[in-house]
């Protein structure tokens, strides 16, 4: 179901839902299909199709296989950027010709995010980076309409933080801070990249020492994970708390609970790099 482009067709034929909506169905229905995907009668899709100038078949054709199979790599990929395998998923990235997407925005955005993040997060070209973080936010996400654009800014947040340059890294984080809490996660495939918005927010300002605003996301992103029953963020998110403690009181009972709870969540997930890197530290803060 390509919805976006029947989204983009009403905007570029400047109607609202009202005005689409108007004589076929309510805008209630149209705005449930648009946001949630959730399909009305072929009836009334078809003739709002028809008000649009679209062919059915564009908007519930299915994908060709080559674009489908490309999506299910970049998802392999993203759950390895997620556990910080990113050899995995370098060899995935690289191993995908962008032209088998220049039909699929939403593709397109995840290929570039993916490609930003494994560039900033494994010491890769920063430069490439930014370019890639810009695609989506300049060119195929101008109105801010999905997750994309937030984990965009997250991404040039990153970078610029990484390259010292206070100004510019806050600016970024800030407008994500400044939304973070209303965006909409209905979509069970926005619930990791949610995450993962909050969980490096709360990295930025962990390493500039704000604690009070890096422990509230850290907590808040425990919140969202147990509400959807995530578990692969929430053992790093534990680990980072524990650090944050540890800077202020030491090697403490509460520390050591934190710990206790990465590693529990680590080992569930079979995740054994994370588990290495918590028993190492653990080791060395004990001392």
């Amino acid at each position: 179901m390509d919805i976006q482009t029947f989204i983009d067709k009403r905007k570029e034929l400047g109607l609202s839902q009202k005005e689409l909506s108007n004589g076929i169905c309510t805008q209630a229905t149209l705005s449930k299909f648009e946001n949630n995907g959730k399909i009305p009668s072929l009836k009334i899709l078809i003739q709002l199709c028809n008000r649009l100038g679209l062919s059915l078949d564009s908007i519930i054709g299915v994908k060709d296989n080559k674009c489908q199979k490309v999506v299910k790599q970049m998802n392999k990929a993203e759950f390895n950027l997620i556990i910080q395998e990113y050899k995995d998923a370098w060899k995935i990235i690289q191993s995908i010709d962008v032209d088998d997407l220049i039909h699929d925005k939403e593709g397109l955005m995840q290929y570039y995010y993916l490609k930003g993040y494994l560039n900033v997060l494994d010491d890769g070209d920063l430069f490439d980076a930014v370019f890639d973080f810009n695609r989506i936010i300049s060119e195929l996400d101008t109105q801010e309409e999905t997750i994309f654009t937030f984990l965009s800014y997250v991404g040039m947040g990153m970078v610029y933080a990484k390259q010292g340059d206070d100004q510019k890294s806050e600016y970024y984080f800030s407008k994500v801070f400044n939304n973070i809490y209303t965006m909409s996660i209905d979509d069970v495939t926005k619930i990791w990249r949610y995450i993962n918005i909050i969980f490096y927010c709360a990295i930025y300002y962990s390493e500039r020492t704000d604690l009070e605003t890096a422990n509230t996301l850290l907590n808040y992103g425990v919140k969202v994970c147990a509400q959807n029953h995530v578990t692969y963020y929430i053992a790093r998110i534990y680990a980072q708390l524990a650090m944050n403690e540890s800077r202020v009181n030491g090697y403490n009972k509460k520390v050591k609970n934190y710990m206790n709870k990465a590693l529990v969540f680590s080992e569930f997930n079979q995740n054994e790099k994370e588990v290495e890197l918590i028993k190492r530290w653990v080791v060395g803060n004990k001392a």
